[in-house]
């Protein structure tokens, strides 16, 4: 018997921004620091110091970004249920009927593969 597979752990929108920007911001500042000559100290201080605000910086900008897709989620969810309440009836029937029909109902095949231009040249000659 097949396992199924677990589903993948999400990681938060905040989190995943905080830690993005707080690794760049750290590179940045390394990169930086290297370039301009700095003691090895200053350089790894000053990362760590652009780290925590980086993280901090984007902690801020990710929940703002969850908080936008928590809205527009809303939203969605809304439309959904009034567009399902909006097709179902009283007694939970959609407004759809499914006829079974047999072939007799069906035209015979030359006739549905007609394009427009040739429907046209045979009213041209139904007109001459």
């Amino acid at each position: 018997m097949p396992r199924l597979k677990a589903a993948p752990a999400r990681i938060p929108i905040p989190q995943a921004v905080a830690a993005c920007t707080a690794f760049a911001a750290f590179a940045v500042s390394l990169l930086a620091g290297v370039h301009a000559g700095n003691p090895m100290d200053t350089i790894l201080s000053r990362a760590l110091i652009a780290m925590a605000s980086g993280f901090a910086g984007g902690f801020a900008v990710g929940l703002v970004c969850d908080w936008m897709v928590g809205q527009r989620l809303a939203v969605i969810d809304r439309e959904l249920a009034r567009f399902e309440s909006a097709n179902v009836d009283d007694e939970g029937l959609t407004g759809v009927d499914i006829v079974d029909e047999g072939d007799e109902g069906l035209a015979p095949a030359s006739i549905q593969s007609e394009t427009r231009r040739a429907g046209g040249r045979a009213s041209e000659k139904n007109a001459a």
